[in-house]
C-alpha cells in the first residue's frame, strides 16, 4: 500500500495564463485542508528552446504561495535551452541530466527537490495561474497519491489543430479519461501528475533502466495503483499541451508509445488496461487479411477489414472536423497515423524482444 500523508468545473482557455487571483482567494481554496505544503516543479528538457520561455513564464506566474523552486533538468540541449534556463532567474534552477531521458530527468529532479510535493511539468505546455494551487488542493482534499488534469491539446498549424482534435477524441486515442474527462474521478493514469515526495521515494521514482522512452509516466502510475495507491483526475487542474505539428513527429511519437507499452508489458507481464491492445490488433487484422486475400486470390475479400477501418476513420474524422479550424483530410491523416504508428511500434519491438535483442535505449535529440 502506498502511504498517504494526511493532513466547480469551469472551461478555460490559454488567455488565463498569468492572471493570478489574490492571495486571499488562493488560501480560501486551500482552506478546506488548512495546509500549504512546499512545492517543487520538475521540468525535463531536451532541445526545447522554442517552447521554454512561454512555459517558464506560466510556471513562474503561479499563484500558489509556496512554490520553492522550478527545476529545469536538461539532458544536454544544443539549441539554447540551457542558456535560456540559466538566464531566466527567480526560482528557476538548471540541473544536468547526463542520461538524457525524461525518466532520468524526473529522478534527478525529485531527488534534488526540497519541496514536500512534486509537480511534474512538460515544456510543451502552458499552465493556468492556479495550476499548482488546484493540484495541491485536490491532492489534499482527495487523499490521492497522484493527481492531474485533463490534457487540453492546442494546435498552432493546420496539421497541429487536426492532431489536437484527434487526440481529444475517443476514436483517436481510445477511452483514456485524461484526454477529455469533465468530472473528478479515479483513473489509472493522468497527464503529467502531482505527487508527494514521500510517495515517489516509496515507489523508487521513475524507471530509467528497464523501459523504453515514452513509457515512464504510465508505468510509474501502474506501480502506484498495484501498490494500492489512488490516482485522481480533476478537470479544474488546467493546462494546455501543444501536440506535434508534423506528420513525421506524430508518427515518431506514437511509435514510441507503442514501444513503451511493450516495455511495460515485458517488465510486469501484464498491462493496466486493454486499451493498448486495440491498435496492434487492428494493424494485424488489416495486414493479415490483405496478405491472406492475395494468397487465396481473393483480394477484395482480403481488403474488407481495411475498407471497414477506412470508413470508420472517415466517419470519426468528419466528427472531429466539426470543430472550427480543423481540416477533415488532415484529421483523417492524423488519426490513421496515431493508430498505425502505435501498432507498428508494438510489433516492431516485439520482434526485438522475441529475438532477445531488448529495447533500443540510445539517447535521441529533440522531443521525446
Amino acid at each position: 500500500m502506498v502511504a498517504v500523508v494526511s493532513h466547480g468545473e469551469q472551461e478555460s482557455s490559454p488567455d488565463r495564463v498569468g492572471r493570478a487571483p489574490t492571495d486571499l482567494s488562493v488560501r480560501a481554496r486551500l482552506g478546506v485542508v488548512g495546509s500549504t505544503p512546499t512545492v517543487s516543479i520538475v521540468l525535463p528538457t531536451l532541445n526545447e528552446r522554442g517552447y521554454l520561455r512561454d512555459c517558464l513564464d506560466s510556471l513562474a506566474g503561479q499563484d500558489y504561495p509556496n512554490v520553492v523552486e522550478i527545476l529545469v533538468v536538461d539532458g544536454g540541449s544544443t539549441d539554447g535551452t540551457r542558456d535560456l534556463a540559466e538566464r531566466y532567474g527567480g526560482r528557476v534552477e538548471l540541473i544536468d541530466n547526463p542520461k538524457m531521458s525524461a525518466a532520468a530527468a524526473l529522478n534527478v529532479g525529485w531527488r534534488a527537490a526540497i519541496g514536500e510535493v512534486i509537480v511534474r511539468a512538460d515544456a510543451h505546455a502552458l499552465y493556468a495561474a492556479d495550476y499548482v494551487t488546484r493540484c495541491v488542493a485536490v491532492l489534499l482534499e482527495s487523499g490521492a497519491d497522484d493527481v492531474g488534469g485533463a490534457m487540453r491539446a492546442v494546435g498552432t498549424t493546420v496539421f497541429g489543430r487536426a492532431v489536437a482534435a484527434v487526440t481529444s477524441s475517443p476514436f483517436g486515442v481510445g477511452p483514456g479519461r485524461f484526454h477529455y474527462s469533465r468530472e473528478r474521478e479515479d483513473v489509472d493514469t493522468v497527464y503529467l501528475g502531482c505527487y508527494r515526495k514521500a510517495t515517489l521515494a516509496q515507489l523508487g521514482g521513475w524507471d530509467e533502466e528497464q523501459l523504453q522512452w515514452a513509457a515512464e509516466d504510465h508505468e510509474l502510475n501502474f506501480r502506484l495503483t498495484r501498490a494500492g495507491g489512488r490516482i485522481v483526475l480533476d478537470p479544474t487542474i488546467v493546462s494546455w499541451y501543444f501536440p506535434r505539428e508534423s506528420w513525421r513527429g506524430l508518427a515518431r511519437q506514437y511509435r514510441n508509445y507503442g514501444v513503451g507499452k511493450v516495455s511495460t508489458l515485458t517488465k510486469h507481464r501484464t498491462l493496466p488496461t486493454w486499451r493498448p491492445l486495440v491498435p496492434p490488433i487492428m494493424v494485424a487484422a488489416c495486414v493479415g487479411s490483405v496478405v491472406a486475400g492475395v494468397v487465396m486470390r481473393r483480394p477484395l475479400h482480403g481488403a474488407l477489414p481495411l475498407a471497414l477501418y477506412g470508413a470508420g476513420v472517415s466517419a470519426a474524422s468528419a466528427s472531429v472536423a466539426r470543430d472550427p479550424g480543423v481540416s477533415l483530410p488532415h484529421a483523417a491523416v492524423a488519426m490513421a497515423t496515431c493508430h498505425w504508428a502505435y501498432g507498428i511500434g508494438v510489433f516492431g519491438v516485439l520482434r526485438r524482444v522475441l529475438a532477445r535483442k531488448g529495447f533500443d535505449r540510445r539517447p535521441r535529440g529533440g522531443r521525446r
